[in-house]
């Protein structure tokens, strides 16, 4: 793997809590159980063959010799061990599989409530040059892929390591050197495969995941617009693009799922291939008896190692190739990671109350200057507004006069280059701003409504057991609503 999906993996695993970091300890020490079990799988079946078939074995594992009586009673004693054994051994690696599928799940839910809890701290600017769906996209889904191909994948490298590390080494004992060239050559076989497959799975997880971002756009912006596409007789229009956005995507994601299966794919034919080329044709095209007879137990035990070691190497060569394709998706989710979250707030320490900064006499911009992140012109150039307090003041002018922007430096949404916010003419600055905007409120030209209660939509941010239902019916007669929602079936609920 390339130093760079290493490191982003590091990082990665660097904004988990301690509690999830253990957890991935205590998952290595749980891999190496099933590696135990299959290696003296192995190491039995070996014993086993040889007493079967009358060929002298050489007890090269220790604690394979020790059932007395003749051959027929050590058959039976090496059966049942064996089922004993392949009891375990499936037992193992379903709990396995379970706690890693558990841990995975886990860190999904922890990286994704960093990404969202930081995502909600950052200021109004922020917000103003991304796309909501873009960003819900990357909450929703990229983190839930981040999951499936990174973390797992690395939890099952790790278990598929030390099963192969075992089964390596009970092989090397049996097979000497012709064990060492059949390993060689699987490993120089996947080194190949696997270089050619990486580029184009990390080509097709990152055009997976614009073509992804791109459906979602016209997905939020269509239904968010489903007035003017009535109006405008623009359905075909949408459907046409969400159409032309999803067969671009259909490629892509087939190429996503099927290049991981490929090294696993052409290295399974490739082992048995050598398997047998290495082993049984020499003494086949001998025409020795005797020697097709001595090499039974060295190819029934290969064969069974092999067969034990399908799953692991499965599971790592589809975990490397999944992991080294990710790359694209740990950049997209390390940059949302990587996001300052020090805009305070009213729960940072240090925040005075909103009593505290409530101004009695003006609200003032003293010589204010404002333009967008990314923008040359100067939306506000030297602007100075005076509003004495509990006077009505509207703001005229021309679309693009900086009317918005002026109401948004008011409300501290936005923080002008030059110039600054005065409340009876002290300034607004960091920490007074969170205690500052919880005295300001705001009625939009539109609105978004959750999708929750009328209680909850109107006490914003609160609870219904939180919510103080008194001031919420004020504010509904304030809006002369009230009568509306006490007809309404459920009323406020």
């Amino acid at each position: 793997m390339r130093s760079q999906t290493l490191s982003n993996l590091r990082r990665l695993l660097g904004y988990l809590p301690s509690v999830r970091i253990w957890s991935l300890g205590l998952q290595v020490g749980l891999s190496l159980i099933p590696g135990v079990v299959d290696l003296l799988t192995v190491a039995v079946v070996a014993r086993l063959t040889g007493a079967l078939s009358g060929a002298a074995l050489n007890d090269q594992l220790p604690g394979v010799h020790v059932f007395g009586g003749d051959r027929p009673d050590q058959s039976l004693w090496l059966i049942g061990l064996f089922v004993v054994l392949a009891w375990i051994s499936s037992l193992t690696k379903l709990l396995l599989r379970y706690l890693q599928n558990s841990v995975a799940t886990e860190i999904w839910r922890d990286l994704s409530d960093q990404a969202y809890w930081r995502i909600l701290r950052q200021g109004y600017e922020y917000h103003l040059g991304r796309s909501t769906a873009d960003l819900a996209a990357q909450i929703l889904q990229n983190y839930e892929r981040i999951a499936a191909y990174a973390v797992r994948p690395l939890l099952q490298i790790i278990s598929a390591l030390f099963s192969i590390l075992l089964l390596s080494i009970g092989v090397l004992f049996i097979g000497r050197w012709l064990a060492v060239w059949l390993l060689v050559g699987l490993v120089s076989a996947y080194v190949l495969i696997t270089s050619v497959v990486t580029p184009s799975l990390r080509h097709s997880v990152r055009q997976r995941l614009r073509q992804e971002r791109e459906s979602n756009e016209i997905l939020y912006e269509s239904l968010g617009s489903i007035r003017d596409i009535q109006l405008t007789g623009s359905e075909d229009f949408f459907q046409n693009q969400f159409d032309r956005v999803g067969e671009r995507a259909k490629r892509y994601v087939v190429s996503a799922e099927l290049l991981p299966d490929l090294p696993r794919g052409l290295i399974e034919p490739l082992g048995i291939t050598l398997i047998f080329a290495v082993g049984a044709i020499p003494a086949l095209l001998a025409g020795s008896s005797q020697g097709i007879n001595s090499i039974l137990p060295f190819l029934a035990t290969i064969a069974l190692a092999a067969l034990r070691l399908t799953a692991p190497l499965q599971d790592l060569f589809r975990g490397v190739t999944m992991l080294r394709g990710s790359l694209p998706m740990m950049s997209s989710a390390l940059d949302l990671l990587d996001l300052s979250a020090d805009r305070p707030t009213l729960s940072t320490p240090g925040v005075p109350s909103p009593a505290g900064v409530f101004p009695r006499n003006t609200i003032r911009l003293q010589q204010v200057s404002y333009r967008y992140p990314g923008h040359h012109d100067w939306v506000l150039n030297d602007v100075s507004l005076t509003i004495p307090v509990g006077s009505r003041v509207a703001l005229v002018g021309a679309t693009g006069s900086g009317k918005s922007t002026t109401a948004n430096i008011l409300l501290g949404l936005l923080q002008p280059q030059r110039g600054q916010l005065e409340l009876d003419g002290i300034p607004v600055e960091g920490l007074d701003m969170p205690a500052w905007q919880a005295n300001c409120a705001q009625v939009p030209q539109t609105i978004s409504l959750l999708n929750r209660t009328v209680l909850e939509n109107v006490a914003f941010g609160f609870s219904q057991d939180q919510a103080d239902q008194d001031r919420v019916w004020e504010a509904l007669e304030a809006a002369q609503l009230q009568d509306f929602v006490a007809e309404l079936p459920y009323g406020l609920y």
